[in-house]
């Protein structure tokens, strides 16, 4: 085989493969897609009818306020940064989290 035969066979192989895969990922795309219509149907149908608060004797049952989940969030943080300095041999006895706040940068 001459270099040119050599180079149009590396050529195909590599056409037939690269399309086998972009077929592949469009196909698991639009896979995906079908399943995000599915389900935000489905989503759209739960949150139109909220459930009513139900009637007891002449009062009408009060949600509770949902909490924000802050303190949760702080004390999840203590307590990982905590066994984090506790299996590195820190003394953890004077560290003390005072402030957490959410990053306000947005991933690209």
């Amino acid at each position: 085989m001459s270099l040119g035969e050599i180079a149009k066979v590396a050529l195909v192989n590599t056409a037939l493969g690269m399309g086998t895969v972009f077929c592949v990922l469009i196909l698991i795309s639009i896979v995906i897609w079908i399943l995000g219509v599915a389900f935000r149907k489905e989503r759209m149908k739960a949150a139109a009818a909220p459930a009513a608060p139900e009637i007891t004797g002449d009062k009408a049952a009060i949600p509770e306020p949902e909490d924000s989940g802050f303190e949760l969030e702080a004390a999840i943080v203590t307590a990982a940064i905590h066994k984090f300095m506790s299996d590195q041999n820190v003394d953890t006895d004077e560290y003390i989290v005072r402030n957490i706040r959410r990053a306000t940068w947005k991933h690209m």
